[in-house]
């Protein structure tokens, strides 16, 4: 049941606004029509707050909402419904977005909401305002569709007819991300390197100092990568349900926050030495039982290499649009962009390959048998061993991996050659 939030202006009295009601009772949007609507009709019937009669009112005047064809249906008597009239009050008028909701409008929308979640909705409609109208704690409104020929267990009974009810009401709305995403500070470290690297590198004014700006823009464009790699595994973990990811700081960009000794230092160092593979070793712990279903399970893997690849389009845009060849900035700078685009690129292909621990597993892994994901999970991190030698003897399974890698470069109109210098100006 909804906690009550405060009145405006601290008396119980002044009532609520819409805003307060819709902050703690999610409303479909026809639900806020109605209310809207019963606002309407105590304002202009001078009354000092919405009573539950404006309710009813504005679910019998209001065209086209799911309650009034609810009421159609269950053959109640439209005309009397219709000539039901509210007395008028002595509060002085008001605009209609100005009147409060009153303390028993309050309690009938609780027990709206009350009625939306015994029924496994996800949000208050119309509908389940009516069924709050026929309690018995709602003397008035109840006796007026009782006398139209409408009961409480009558309304029940329709609800559970198929197709009585928008669909929509069963699909949990996505959280809002107000709130949850913070920025740490901690971010722009990385992010300040990687821009204090690029234009130092830019303007080509300290040719002494090509390698350690290069390590800069390098670096810290990786990093910077890895946050949002693992940012968006967190966001869409989060969107699907899973609200340990905000408390754990994974929606902060903090790079502090991804840390894992294996996969966020060793791994990459190694990988970055022996060939420029950018590895995103970052490590974001999900609690997939809190996620909606084996569809978002998936996206939440797959967001990661996605944010890879909105990071390279990003960055590397100029080769895009230049065809290769940008007209302005120090060369030294383009290779090394187009280096870090080399990273980006190997990194995207190298978590889509679908076995653990990377994040191509982690796509298919909802949909494998439970044995099969057993046996994954016991085997840990050795077939990332494997891939790794694997990519360290050469062989066809290398070729494979980085003609792939130069294929994708190829679309984004890097130029090979811009890499290799790139690679050689960053590990000289």
């Amino acid at each position: 049941m909804a906690s009550t939030p405060q009145p405006m202006g601290g008396g119980a009295t002044e009532g609520w606004t819409l805003k307060q009601i819709g902050k703690e009772i999610p409303l479909t949007d026809s639900a806020r029509d109605v209310l809207e609507l019963a606002q309407r009709f105590a304002a202009q019937g001078g009354a000092a707050t919405v009573e539950p009669v404006h309710v009813l009112c504005g679910i019998v005047f209001q065209p086209r909402n799911p309650a009034r064809r609810a009421l159609e249906a269950m053959g109640a008597d439209m005309a009397q419904l219709e000539a039901l009239r509210v007395a008028g009050g002595s509060a002085a008028p008001r605009s209609w977005k100005a009147m409060p909701i009153g303390t028993a409008t309050r309690y009938m929308l609780n027990h709206a909401h009350r009625e939306a979640e015994q029924l496994g909705h996800y949000r208050v409609d119309p509908l389940h305002m009516l069924l709050a109208l026929l309690y018995k704690d709602s003397t008035p409104t109840a006796e007026i569709l009782e006398k139209a020929g409408v009961t409480f267990y009558a309304l029940r009974q329709y609800l559970t007819t198929p197709g009585s009810v928008s669909k929509s009401l069963r699909s949990r709305p996505l959280p809002a991300l107000n709130g949850a995403v913070r920025v740490s500070p901690v971010f722009a470290i990385p992010l300040g390197a990687m821009i204090i690297g690029g234009v130092g590198l830019w303007s080509g004014a300290a040719p002494s100092l090509t390698l350690p700006l290069s390590i800069l823009l390098v670096v810290g464009g990786w990093v910077t990568s890895l946050c949002i790699h693992e940012f968006g595994h967190a966001v869409i973990a989060y969107l699907g349900g899973d609200r340990s990811v905000a408390s754990a700081g994974y929606l902060s960009l903090n790079p502090l926050k991804y840390t894992h000794p294996v996969l966020s230092i060793a791994l990459p160092v190694v990988f970055l030495l022996i060939g420029g593979i950018g590895l995103p070793g970052g490590a974001v712990y999900l609690n997939e039982r809190a996620i909606r279903n084996d569809r978002w399970r998936s996206f939440a893997s797959a967001a990661g290499p996605l944010g890879n690849l909105l990071f390279a389009v990003l960055i590397g845009w100029p080769f895009l649009v230049f065809r290769g060849a940008p007209p302005f900035g120090d060369f030294h700078f383009w290779t090394a962009l187009a280096f870090l685009v080399f990273l980006q690129i190997s990194a995207i292909v190298l978590n889509l390959i679908p076995v653990p621990p990377f994040d191509g597993f982690g796509m298919i892994a909802p949909w494998l048998s439970i044995e099969l994901r057993i046996l994954a999970s016991r085997l840990g991190m050795l077939p990332m061993l494997l891939i790794f030698f694997l990519l360290w003897q050469g062989g066809p399974v290398s070729a494979v991996f980085w003609n792939a890698i130069y294929s994708l470069t190829n679309l984004l109109n890097v130029p090979e050659y811009l890499i290799y210098l790139g690679q050689h100006q960053f590990l000289p």
